[in-house]
């Protein structure tokens, strides 16, 4: 499987991870880690590093805050 075909089930199919322990299976990922599971795993299920995972989840955090109404 090449990078691009990796990137393309990872923005098309909702229950790809790129995590053979858990068979490809974000369902099985949230089985083994109900409660959310570490960052190095989540960078690794979404090939990317755990700078840009931390990156994304501020911004994320950002649109929420400004859809919700909420500053600091």
């Amino acid at each position: 499987m090449t990078t691009s075909e990796l990137r393309r089930l990872l923005e098309e199919d909702p229950d790809f991870i790129y995590l053979k322990r858990f068979d490809y299976s974000l369902k099985k990922l949230l089985e083994r880690y109900p409660d959310g599971c570490p960052d190095r795993i989540i960078a690794n299920a979404l090939l990317m590093t755990e700078d840009d995972i931390q990156a994304l989840y501020e911004k994320i955090v950002i649109k929420l805050r400004n859809a919700m109404g909420v500053s600091l």
